[in-house]
């Protein structure tokens, strides 16, 4: 069984909290950022998912498939819609679409993990 390495979870969690945390409440705390919604919108449908695939994606490389470590983003983000975006409805659609890249990229790494280590 691969051991998971929890320095690197935490280096995810920390990367996460400044997405899902930090970054939207900087975002808003600015005048004129929040106005017309495109760095907010950026953030969410760019920024997010291609961060959350690649870190997902390293862990399945590292440590190979882990779907609950994987789901972690998931998490994250649903802790964040109820904190930071005051319980949007529509946030827990994003939360859902984060966790199903999350499982597609720690697959996809798990899967580069296997054909590179045989």
């Amino acid at each position: 069984m691969l051991k998971l390495d929890y320095r690197r979870m935490l280096l995810h969690i920390a990367i996460y909290a400044v997405l899902f945390f930090a970054l939207p409440l900087y975002l808003r705390s600015h005048p004129g950022t929040m106005s017309d919604l495109g760095a907010l919108v950026m953030l969410l449908l760019m920024i997010c998912p291609a961060a959350i695939f690649i870190l997902s994606g390293e862990l399945g490389f590292r440590a190979g498939f882990r779907p609950l470590a994987a789901l972690l983003p998931m998490l994250l983000f649903a802790l964040s819609v109820l904190t930071v975006f005051e319980g949007s409805v529509t946030g827990f659609v994003y939360s859902a679409v984060y966790g199903l890249i999350s499982l597609t990229g720690n697959a996809a790494g798990a899967l580069f993990r296997k054909r590179t280590r045989r």
